[in-house]
């Protein structure tokens, strides 16, 4: 399955699996207490985000967007893959909850980014058909018909 197929698959299919871990989660700890692990995540979110800048950072991140190419954003330091961590925890639920707490940590961070890299980019290397291999005219030449000769019969002794 193409990588871009799998992420719209992801977020169609991301609410039906946030309520199903909320009614796990419920189901083990009580609805109350579920509530308040999800209140608990928004406010660390906002806690995440404030602490790596604010609305300043936001502000220099949306001045920058036509700037900067994508190679030259560091996602392994603290700025943006933080800040993504943070509005993860900030979404309501428990699976955006515990990727963001990944993204946030540095070793983990690490991790996803490899797999993400090794999902998108494992297309690439799989060759989609035969190579083409363009000739001039004088470097091929017509082969004889590609049937094979009539079988010959073996006599019998």
């Amino acid at each position: 399955m193409r990588p871009v197929k799998m992420v719209v698959l992801g977020v169609l299919l991301l609410p039906l699996a946030e309520v199903a871990a909320f009614v796990l989660v419920a189901s083990i700890t009580g609805l109350g207490a579920a509530f308040m692990l999800l209140i608990l995540a928004s406010l660390a979110g906002i806690f995440v985000l404030r602490s790596v800048g604010g609305r300043g950072a936001v502000t220099r991140l949306r001045a920058a967007a036509g700037r900067v190419e994508i190679s030259e954003v560091n996602l392994d330091g603290r700025g943006i893959a933080t800040g993504l961590g943070g509005i993860l925890l900030l979404i309501p639920g428990f699976i955006t909850g515990l990727l963001g707490l990944a993204v946030i940590f540095p070793q983990t961070r690490q991790w996803l980014l490899t797999g993400f890299r090794h999902l998108l980019f494992a297309s690439a290397r799989q060759p989609t058909g035969p190579p083409v291999i363009d000739l001039e005219p004088e470097e091929w030449r017509h082969l004889p018909s590609p049937k094979l000769p009539p079988r010959k019969r073996r006599s019998k002794r």
